[in-house]
């Protein structure tokens, strides 16, 4: 998953911000990772759940890159401020790449699960 993640310019779909005071924000491309394993691990997982992982599980960890656990409150912010607009086209990316990688073929369906 963060392959595929790592292969898509990410930055077009995040919302511009001005340079601001304070503490030094988080990667969103890691951001998006970990939420992005999150829910496809857990199918749904709370933003606390989230955290948790982030703090415990090393897995979580490996894709922060060594950045500390972000809170819930900076997850769901990240949610509501970044990508509530642009997830779909995202997730139209992440399509594309998997596709091309794996040669799915999507002029035919099979029964059996394989493609």
């Amino acid at each position: 998953m963060s392959e595929i993640i790592d292969c898509i310019d990410l930055n077009s779909y995040f919302v511009k911000e001005g340079y601001k005071i304070g503490r030094p924000r988080y990667s969103r491309i890691n951001l998006l990772k970990i939420i992005l394993f999150a829910f496809m691990e857990n199918g749904y997982l709370s933003l606390g759940g989230i955290e948790k992982s982030c703090k415990t599980d090393i897995r979580y960890m490996y894709l922060l890159d060594d950045m500390d656990a972000p809170s819930f409150v900076t997850i769901g912010n990240f949610i509501k401020n970044d990508l509530i607009d642009s997830m779909e086209n995202i997730f139209i990316e992440i399509n594309k790449i998997i596709f091309e990688k794996e040669n799915v073929d999507i002029e035919h369906t099979y029964i059996d699960g394989t493609k």
